[in-house]
């Protein structure tokens, strides 16, 4: 009985191992595939990424949130919401006053929170199609703009950045946090240094080489 429990135990960590290097395969490949060519993340593929295991053990939303220092009344830009679940966080911490616009360069996306806040009686968030290289907004238009692993999916980063900073108002802070197994992951660094091109200032730096979260003000 000892031998049967030993032999499905071996056999249960070498298809764990296979498992493992097929999906580290898989991402490796799928980084390449990013590098060469730059896409919007499919709709489809926002389900997969925004799980609760995520927002509970690795990218919380409060923390997110509150790393942003955030107030009633601000008005926030998100690029790239996703499911929305980062949104609705947000939107809860500038009321009563506050907005969140919500935009996405997918109209399926847009739709999907569109119905969600609908359904929760979400009145603060405005979902809209928009264009990250040429913003629909005002200059001066937001008190906070926030990025969760979506500047790097962007093909020209610095030139997005630098339509955020038109739309930032003065003192304004602009947030971007990355995930170490997003295929687009880029270093600290890296970001630090599309973000000064584009004229903004470095200010916090929160989380690890896993996950981080990064502040830049607008001077």
């Amino acid at each position: 009985m000892s031998d049967i429990l030993f032999l499905l135990r071996d056999i249960f960590l070498v298809i764990l191992i296979i498992i493992i290097c097929l999906l580290l395969w898989i991402f490796v490949v799928v980084r390449i595939l990013r590098k060469i060519h730059k896409f919007p993340i499919p709709a489809f593929a926002t389900r997969l990424i925004d799980n609760s295991w995520r927002r509970k053990f690795i990218q919380k939303p409060e923390l997110i949130a509150e790393r942003m220092h955030l107030k009633p009344g601000m008005n926030v830009l998100e690029i790239g919401p996703g499911k929305g679940s980062y949104t609705k966080v947000i939107a809860e911490k500038v009321l009563p006053d506050g907005k969140v616009y919500a935009i996405d360069i997918q109209q399926t996306i847009i739709d999907r929170l569109q119905k969600r806040i609908k359904k929760e009686q979400i009145t603060n968030i405005i979902p809209k199609v928009d264009n990250a290289y040429n913003l629909s907004f005002e200059n001066n238009s937001f008190d906070r703009i926030i990025l969760i692993t979506c500047l790097p999916e962007i093909p020209e980063p610095v030139k997005a950045l630098n339509e955020c900073r038109r739309v930032l108002k003065h003192g304004g802070i602009l947030s971007t946090s990355e995930l170490l197994i997003d295929p687009d992951y880029p270093l600290r660094k890296t970001e630090k240094k599309w973000a000064q091109e584009a004229g903004l200032e470095f200010i916090e730096n929160f989380g690890n080489f896993f996950v981080y979260q990064l502040n830049f003000i607008k001077k």
